[in-house]
């Protein structure tokens, strides 16, 4: 993951690296052979759900936050029902998969829920690696997939 790429960039095991989110100050200044940020690449998040028969699940910022954070456990939460209107929403627990490593995708997603939600802020804040309030955590990619 990307916590992992910037610390081998630092100790200079690797000379290059790319990564969803930029190297901080602090990162850059334990280099001693200096840092060239090239900003080239960008890429979208997606939430996945697995719930068969369910094709086009709608989450509000607030409903998907609060899944987050815990505070809905399951798929037919009324806040969840009301934006799926006609939609067979099972009463099942929600299960949340995230990297338990340094990743830039969690940085990237985590500093939109601290952006979108106070809440999200003031209790889990941002960055590649954070303790997330709920879920089972996997390391790299395949971890979560």
């Amino acid at each position: 993951g990307s916590g992992a790429g910037v610390e081998q960039f630092i100790k200079g095991t690797v000379d290059f690296g790319a990564s969803d989110v930029a190297i901080k100050d602090e990162d850059i200044a334990k280099v001693d052979r200096g840092v060239i940020l090239l900003p080239v690449t960008a890429g979208g998040i997606v939430l996945a759900y697995n719930l068969p028969g369910v094709e086009d699940l709608k989450l509000s910022r607030e409903v998907y936050v609060d899944i987050f954070l815990g505070k809905i456990k399951t798929w037919n939460d009324p806040k969840i029902v009301a934006s799926n209107p006609g939609v067979n929403l099972p009463s099942q627990p929600i299960t949340i998969a995230h990297r338990s490593d340094g990743s830039g995708t969690t940085g990237v997603f985590t500093k939109h829920l601290a952006a979108v939600s106070p809440e999200w802020k003031d209790k889990v804040g941002e960055g590649t690696t954070v303790a997330w309030p709920v879920g089972v955590g996997g390391k790299g990619t395949e971890g979560v997939t």
